[in-house]
Formats: structure tokens, C-alpha cells, sequence
């Protein structure tokens, strides 16, 4: 990835495990500041003591990069414009979105869903 991301702020949805988890590590090591978007339950609907997420974000955090959770769902507007808000609070702006999030768990195509500057 290089210099590509550095300083950029991207939403990876997903990434509290697997593909997302990786990319999620692999922005931050870039440089770029991540919003770490998962439900936070396992396929179950059981919830830890600590998230998927947290763990993710204090990964980041460890490795001296910048993180932000969210726990909302992609499957509805409302939660897509809470992921949105979550970079917005937090780093101020949003530069890239990666939709990772299991098909499963999600009623929205990622073509749904604009974001506007």
C-alpha cells in the first residue's frame, strides 16, 4: 500500500475478524486511521466481555495507529449513517470505505449506500 493511505480515514465494516481484521491491521500499518466496524456478537448473537472490535482497536492502538470502534449495523440506513458518524467524530472526515461486512448479516449492497463530501 505504500503512502496511499497515510492519513486517510477508512471505515472497514467486518473487521472485528478475518478479512476485515487483516485489512483493517494492514490500513492502520499504512498509516491510515480506521474505524473498526463490527457488531460486536459472535455468529451465535452471543457478546464477549471484550468485542471482536475492542480487540482489533487495541491492536492498532498498540501498534501506535489510530482507531475507532463501531458497533452498528450496515443492514439499515440508520447504521450505515451511524458508521459514517463514527469517522466523522472522531477523525473528522471519511476517505475510503472498505464493505467487508458478512452477507449474512447485511440487507444493504454496498451500491446502496453514497457518501458525499
Amino acid at each position: 500500500m505504500g503512502t496511499m493511505v497515510a492519513g486517510k480515514v477508512v471505515v472497514v465494516t467486518g473487521a472485528g475478524g478475518g478479512i476485515g481484521r487483516e485489512i483493517a491491521l494492514a490500513m492502520a500499518a499504512n498509516g491510515a486511521k480506521v474505524v473498526v466496524n463490527d457488531l460486536g456478537v459472535s455468529l451465535t448473537g452471543e457478546k464477549a466481555d471484550e468485542t471482536a472490535a475492542e480487540k482489533v482497536v487495541r491492536e492498532i492502538r498498540t501498534a501506535g495507529g489510530e482507531a475507532a470502534i463501531s458497533a452498528d449495523s450496515v443492514a439499515s440506513w440508520t447504521g450505515a449513517e451511524k458508521i459514517v458518524q463514527c469517522a466523522l467524530d472522531n477523525f473528522g472526515r471519511i476517505d475510503g470505505v472498505v464493505n467487508n461486512a458478512d452477507r449474512k448479516s447485511t440487507r444493504l449492497n454496498s451500491s446502496h449506500v453514497a457518501l458525499s463530501r
